[in-house]
């Protein structure tokens, strides 16, 4: 039965597009037979309308001697008429057969006191229909007729067969295209969220062979990745710790220095290496290893990054709510907000703090009057060791990545970083944080 569940993406593709087309097909065929079948209900109706209006204007027109005879020759085995001096008996205007009765008149207006009515049915047959018209000289044409109580004809058949193929045919194209997307769409979501940080989660590799695929060979890239970018960190990390004992020694040896100028000179450059190394390293691991994601409130973290920056004696205010409750984790966004007030401190000379408190998202904005940057550094200034300032002095060009570390913050709290120089002057840092959707506990690594 293997035949019935292809392994591969185009067998299965095949197999349901085959199997709605023919449901639909034999559908649309139903269809068209109703049709086909009323039209030839329709045929039998327009026939009998005729022989009664012909035997109505024959018989009606002979002597009631020839009657009878004329009557009998107008019989047929479904079709019995006869001629009465007086009104047939029965109930002949039955309500359930209005719409006959008004058919057969449109169809022969000769029949126009036609009156109709059900009459008793042989064991296991279908009851017959009865029926007079009125002749001019008071006799009456009866009639018994089987089959007659038709339906009403339902119009344009083939077209409606046609339609119904028609949407048969989009209905199962949907269900295919969902079918086929939603392991793409989930293999899509997952390279998307290990794109902004996410520890590796293995794809499940089940579904058609080419899915199958996919999904083994990106957990496997996935895993790979993850497993340099760790292994980077590692060495890093060791290289760092290993790096402490010789800036201590150097620190130590400048302490004899009997130049008070090159002793300060020294320790300048020291302090400047111990900053480039711990800067890279919370880059690279995003300083989210140890901190999972909980509800904070942003607001106190930007009132307590303005007041520590006025208190040191930095230009810096703040504007916004007094709550506002998000779940991030705090100490990466607070390094993060710290850095580009930071940065508006360093270059434009003080910075004016914006916090704006939506149910969606809230944003943060975070205006200096410094000289701007060139429009076309506004998105490369976020690369890490970029720097505008050529100068590799701390105090003004600094490690170049204060900003990278804010943006792979902010995205991996799933918002958005942008920088924009302002029309009157200075820049502005752009921060939407959403309030919806969950941090992973490895989104920022």
């Amino acid at each position: 039965m293997a035949w019935l569940s292809p392994a591969s993406l185009a067998g299965r593709t095949t197999l349901i597009l085959l199997a709605g087309l023919l449901v639909f097909h034999f559908g649309s065929v139903w269809l068209l037979e109703r049709g086909v079948h009323g039209a030839m209900e329709e045929g039998r109706e327009i026939q009998a309308a005729e022989h009664i209006s012909a035997a109505t204007r024959v018989i009606g027109a002979l002597p009631e001697a020839m009657r009878e005879a004329a009557a009998r020759a107008f019989s047929s085995a479904d079709f019995a008429v006869t001629w009465q001096p007086a009104a047939p008996t029965g109930t002949l205007d039955e309500a359930a057969l209005a719409q006959l009765r008004d058919r057969l008149v449109r169809r022969a207006p000769v029949l126009a006191g036609l009156r109709i009515g059900h009459g008793p049915a042989a064991p296991g047959e279908a009851r017959p229909i009865q029926g007079g018209v009125p002749l001019p000289d008071g006799g009456w044409i009866a009639f018994t007729a089987t089959g007659l109580e038709l339906a009403a004809v339902p119009a344009h058949a083939s077209l409606a067969s046609l339609s119904a193929m028609a949407l048969g045919i989009v209905l199962a194209s949907l269900l295919v295209v969902r079918w086929i997307t939603n392991p793409l769409r989930r293999l899509a979501g997952a390279a998307e969220d290990f794109g902004r940080g996410a520890s590796p989660v293995p794809l499940p590799e089940d579904g058609p062979r080419e899915v199958r695929d996919a999904a083994r060979t990106f957990n496997a890239m996935q895993a790979r990745i993850h497993r340099l970018v760790a292994d980077r960190t590692q060495a890093l990390a060791a290289v760092s710790h290993d790096l402490r004992t010789p800036i201590q020694r150097l620190r130590l040896r400048a302490g004899f220095l009997e130049d008070a100028e090159a002793q300060r000179a020294i320790d300048a450059d020291l302090d400047e290496m111990e900053g480039m190394v711990e800067a890279t390293l919370a880059y690279l691991r995003g300083e989210a290893e140890s901190e999972a994601p909980r509800q904070a409130d942003l607001a106190a973290i930007l009132v307590t990054l303005c007041d520590a920056a006025a208190d040191a004696g930095a230009a810096v205010t703040y504007a916004g709510p007094d709550r506002v409750p998000i779940r991030l984790r705090p100490l990466v966004m607070k390094r993060a907000l710290a850095n580009l007030i930071d940065n508006a401190v360093k270059h434009g000379g003080g910075a004016r703090v914006f916090l704006e408190d939506a149910p969606a998202a809230a944003t943060v904005r975070i205006e200096d009057d410094g000289p701007g940057i060139p429009e076309a550094a506004l998105e490369t200034v976020f690369e890490p060791f970029q720097r505008l300032d050529a100068s590799r002095n701390r105090g003004s060009g600094g490690t170049g990545l204060g900003l990278a570390i804010a943006r792979q913050a902010v995205r991996g709290h799933g918002g958005t970083i942008q920088l924009a120089n302002r029309p009157e002057g200075g820049l502005v840092a752009t921060l939407r944080l959403p309030k919806t959707g969950s941090i992973g506990e490895g989104d920022l690594t």
